[in-house]
């Protein structure tokens, strides 16, 4: 005697790494309706995700659209800013070393640090 077992499976979509890519993407293209609504900047940070979820944080900023620049767009030698909310919009940098991830720079006080890229914003100084 044969028995006919009926299994029922159910597929789970599951985050993965493409998908959060296709989300940002998908995400950046749904919020431009607000941004051009509100007058402001939104941008999705960092994305932290396993199979059943996904997490991040939203900024929303008055303002111009920041940009954000790769290593291409820097040499060594250039006087930057860092566009971030602990160090003043009215410091500078100069560009000491590009490395494979990230860019080292040196401020007016000595200190020496490695920064991203995305985070960098060249300094254009008007002269009298």
């Amino acid at each position: 005697m044969v028995r006919a077992i009926k299994i029922n499976l159910k597929i789970k979509v599951m985050f993965n790494r493409q998908n959060v890519k296709e989300f940002r993407s998908d995400f950046q293209k749904a919020v431009e309706k607000l941004e051009e609504q509100y007058g402001c900047n939104i941008s999705l940070g960092t994305i932290s995700f396993d199979g059943s979820e996904l997490r991040s944080k939203m900024t929303a900023r008055k303002g111009e659209k920041i940009v954000k620049a790769t290593k291409d767009d820097f040499q060594i030698g250039d006087i930057v800013g860092i566009n971030h909310k602990k160090v003043s919009p009215n410091d500078t940098f100069t560009i000491y070393k590009i490395n494979s991830k990230n860019i080292g720079v040196k401020g007016a006080n000595g200190a020496m640090m490695r920064v991203s890229p995305s985070l960098l914003v060249k300094k254009t100084f008007k002269t009298i």
